[in-house]
């Protein structure tokens, strides 16, 4: 049964739980933010409100996000940092800002006594994203995001009697029949299946799971690093790629493709498999488009491809971060900014700045769902004291979104169950991707240097277009491109990269 529930009621119950000062010494923080420009901080009742459950004045100074890079940048040169920063970077910058000593080094405080809702939240390939020098020096806003899904014309399903793929195999079938049997009954050979679009992603991790493909940075179960585009399981991808296009169930001009191309053709009616970039808010957001040649079509949605006789899709899927948080090392309130950046991994705090206060931005709030009912003035409010990018962490405890994306309850209830319905059908597997390790750069530039990288496109396109055979591709991928790369490979294993 859903449950409709106060917010602000059930943030009260755990107050005594989170709140970061006594009552009688309450303790003014002061916090540097990247928040859109129409975030209201003066007068804000979602900030009151957080004030009140943690027991801490707040001080915010909220660049705008178009210069908030500059004005961190002048305040960390500055040396006069505030207690907690958003820093918004783990590469060289952050590197270096940590090894200055501007942040605390927060590892000795990750335990269930100092910061325990962060130490339950956070995993550990999640803190290898903030972690210098073995140390980490901010805690990482981890943003839990919607199920890959694949879409299909399920009105053109239904017509040629076919169901749903699941596997590379099925897919094939209906890819062929979306392009060779008419399936919108114009009379003309107007379309195809669908389209590799390389533009927004070399490998697809929604078509590639259903082969086995691990990537490069995840050893193999004898602990053994293999470069992903050498391995058998990536070949017999591109197998499979290739007999589609000599079946003309890929557009056959794919390697042309650019952009939201993909897009135009899939609401032109032209294409009937849409893959890219797609999560299940593209699904909601696809329920109510104006962009739709056709409006009587009807649209299913699966998981990615699983292989044959398994039963949920294997995904590899690096951690989403959102950024960082970090604590002035010099800071003269170390204690309360420790405790105040740990309360913020919270459901409490962050559904607070999610939704906001009941009577104000919302009516009421499903904490199954995580959707809050609005009235017209309530979303203005809302549209002023509430944003995204004022949560500490963009997901839920229990790794949930902390938003379900809707404008009204149907929507709502639709993104829910195709969400739900996605997840029982796929396994997310978290994996640290190794690019940020020492000396893998200088691999990845050298390759590219060597224009093996370009190299590679160009053999695999052919090879997927039947312009040349197979042996010259593996013999390519295994004695000159896979060689190359091996350097990064050892980095790998020097370092147990996922083990």
């Amino acid at each position: 049964m859903k449950r409709i529930v106060s917010l602000f009621l059930a943030l009260m119950m755990i107050m005594s739980l989170v709140s970061v000062a006594s009552a009688e010494e309450r303790v003014t923080l002061t916090m540097m933010n990247r928040l859109p420009a129409t975030y209201v901080v003066e007068g804000n009742p979602v900030i009151e409100a957080l004030e009140d459950l943690l027991n801490v004045n707040l001080e915010i100074e909220a660049p705008p996000i178009s210069s908030y890079s500059d004005r961190r940048n002048i305040v960390l040169a500055s040396g006069e940092l505030p207690d907690i920063i958003y820093v918004n970077d783990t590469g060289a910058s952050y590197t270096q800002w940590s090894r200055d000593g501007l942040f605390l080094d927060l590892t000795p405080y990750l335990n269930e006594t100092d910061m325990p809702n962060a130490y339950k939240v956070l995993t550990a390939q999640e803190l290898n994203k903030v972690t210098v020098d073995g140390a980490v020096y901010s805690l990482p806003r981890v943003q839990t995001k919607p199920m890959d899904i694949i879409m299909y014309r399920q009105d053109w399903l239904d017509k040629l009697g076919l169901e749903v793929p699941t596997t590379p195999a099925e897919f094939a079938e209906v890819a062929k029949a979306f392009t060779t049997m008419d399936p919108d009954g114009n009379g003309v050979n107007d379309t195809y299946g669908w389209t590799l679009n390389t533009d927004k992603g070399e490998h697809p991790r929604h078509m590639i799971s259903g082969f086995g493909v691990r990537p490069s940075d995840v050893p193999d179960e004898n602990g053994n690093y293999e470069l992903m585009e050498a391995s058998d399981e990536y070949i017999a991808y591109l197998d499979w790629m290739r007999d589609m296009y000599a079946a003309g169930a890929i557009n056959p001009e794919f390697y042309l493709i650019t952009a939201n191309n993909d897009d135009e053709l899939w609401y032109a009616g032209k294409m009937g498999i849409r893959y890219v970039n797609t999560n299940v808010e593209h699904y909601v957001s696809d329920l109510g488009s104006t962009n739709w040649a056709n409006p009587d079509r009807e649209v299913a949605v699966a998981a990615p491809l699983m292989e044959e006789g398994q039963e949920k899709a294997a995904v590899y899927y690096p951690p989403q971060t959102w950024g960082n948080w970090a604590i002035n090392a010099d800071s003269e309130n170390l204690e309360a900014a420790i405790k105040f950046l740990d309360a913020c991994y919270t459901d409490a705090v962050n559904n607070l700045l999610a939704f906001g206060v009941e009577g104000i931005t919302y009516t009421t709030f499903n904490d199954e769902q995580q959707y809050a009912l609005k009235t017209p003035e309530q979303r203005e409010a809302f549209d002023k004291y509430c944003a995204t990018y004022a949560t500490f962490n963009y997901q839920t405890e229990d790794k949930g979104l902390l938003i379900v994306n809707g404008d009204t309850i149907e929507e709502t209830e639709a993104f829910a169950q195709a969400n739900n319905n996605v997840a029982e059908k796929t396994e997310r597997i978290s994996y640290i991707q190794g690019s940020s390790l020492p000396g893998v750069s200088e691999v990845s530039t050298a390759c590219s240097d060597e224009g093996l990288q370009d190299t590679f496109k160009e053999l695999r396109t052919k090879y997927i277009c039947g312009q040349i055979e197979r042996e010259e591709l593996v013999d390519f991928l295994k004695n000159t491109y896979a060689p190359a790369w091996q350097p990064m490979l050892d980095i790998y294993a020097e370092n147990n990269l996922n083990k």
